[in-house]
């Protein structure tokens, strides 16, 4: 028969157990999560940049991470679309971009006056 001291101590070593699974499972979901770098066009903005203002929506050069799982998000809440890269973003919409390799990436970007953004994306 199991002695209540016994008992009391596989108690103990369950609760101990359960506590540091619940611990390292924290930090592993801590240390994978995606991390989001989020822009927002406001509404007005291309009528603005077309008159020749300008305007600090995003940054010349956005630098991403593959460490801490970048992703780019730029937000059209004006009501013209807009362009970076390839994509023309409507109003309402957005774009996510995430990378997976690193290196500097140049593209058109009508959010500024030299229709360039570059995108630095490092390992760490």
């Amino acid at each position: 028969m199991w002695s209540a001291h016994r008992t009391a101590l596989l108690i103990l070593a369950l609760l101990a157990v359960g506590i540091a699974g619940t611990g390292v499972w924290y930090e592993y979901q801590r240390r994978n999560a995606d991390r989001y770098l989020v822009f927002t066009v406001p509404p007005g903005s291309v009528a603005r940049l077309a008159s020749g203002e300008q305007l600090d929506i995003l940054p010349q050069t956005i630098e991403l991470s593959l460490r801490g799982k970048d992703t780019l998000v730029i937000r059209n809440e004006d009501v013209q679309p807009i362009q970076v890269g390839p994509f023309k973003i409507d109003p309402g919409q957005q774009f996510e971009q995430r990378y997976y390799n690193p290196g500097v990436y140049e593209l058109i970007c009508t959010l500024h006056q030299s229709q360039r953004l570059r995108i630095v994306v490092s390992r760490e």
